[in-house]
């Protein structure tokens, strides 16, 4: 078995992760029909991994209803052509747990779940929580995204958390890519694989050892992150550094519009996939991002990279 694989048959987890947004109706009805012209589009692409129901996914203005319609479709839609993470992260280990037995009962690949939002528990604690989680027996990814939850898990901690059993990665976003070389010193990464947990940090993880990376945008452009990903392991570090920076209006865009989802709907539709709304509070992104996403284009497409 690789140091990439799972306990779960030879599950390579290894490249690029596409994080899915969940697309909406005009009346911010779930689309299940755009929904799955997403995940084929992904089904049928050079990306590792299909994501859903992470930060991106907007699983936190879901109800817990709405979140086992989106991982039905999804690993339906897959049939196993690619793995599939379910995101199961929940302030509560009740639900958690509810919602990784779901996961597995529909045939999900593994799990991603953060830390407990809302209340800061101390390690202990949280390291009960993704104990309670991986309990039920897929493979857990633990999530570390201090902007989300409200509190950063050291690489220490996240070290400790490493050694549970059923815990096989880390996704790393914490802001400070130092953090992440940090953490590939402190655990065993033949035993728990660590990602780059942000995609505007993506070739610099990838280029300090990261195994792999997750990214938005990947949803609308397979081509152009699992090309980061071929990149690094054939160690073209200028190649990668020269397609990270083309790709700098798309972080432009990502900064203006304060979040990722909103850019990366308006992005989709764009390709001819499904994006929509995003759900209240966040904003639907609108036309003052058009010269962000006109110049990512056409960036992509000199690069062969866009395909519409």
């Amino acid at each position: 078995m690789s140091p990439a694989a799972t306990s779960q048959g030879d599950t390579e987890w290894r490249g690029i992760h596409a994080v899915m947004v969940t697309p909406f109706q005009s009346d911010l009805s779930l689309d299940e029909g755009g929904l799955r012209t997403n995940v084929e589009f992904l089904a049928q692409s050079a990306v590792h991994a299909v994501l859903c129901l992470g930060s991106e996914g907007e699983f936190y203005a879901l109800t817990d209803d709405e979140r086992r319609r989106v991982a039905e479709i999804t690993v339906d839609t897959l049939g196993g052509r690619k793995p599939v993470v379910v995101g199961v992260s929940h302030a509560s280990a009740i639900q958690a747990v509810g919602l990784a037995r779901h996961a597995a009962s529909i045939g999900a690949t593994a799990v991603l779940a953060t830390a407990p939002y809302f209340g800061q528990p101390p390690l202990d604690d949280i390291r009960d929580h993704f104990a309670s989680i991986a309990g039920v027996g897929l493979p857990v990814f633990v999530y570390n995204t201090p902007s989300r939850v409200g509190y950063s898990l050291s690489p220490s901690d996240l070290a400790a958390i490493a050694d549970i059993p059923g815990v096989i990665g880390i996704k790393q976003a914490a802001p400070d890519v130092l953090e992440l070389v940090e953490l590939l010193e402190a655990i065993d990464v033949s035993k728990c694989l660590v990602l780059g947990g942000s995609e505007n940090t993506i070739w610099p993880a990838l280029a300090v050892g990261a195994v792999g990376n997750t990214a938005t945008a990947a949803s609308a452009a397979p081509q152009a992150f699992a090309r980061f990903w071929e990149l690094a392991n054939q160690g073209r570090l200028n190649d990668g550094r020269n397609l990270y920076r083309r790709l700098a209006p798309l972080r432009k865009a990502y900064a203006v519009a304060g979040g990722q989802a909103a850019v990366v709907k308006r992005l989709m539709e764009r390709a001819g996939l499904c994006g929509g709304p995003v759900r209240p509070p966040a904003r639907t992104a609108g036309r003052e991002l058009d010269p962000y996403l006109d110049l990512t284009v056409a960036a992509l497409t000199a690069e062969g990279l866009w395909a519409d």
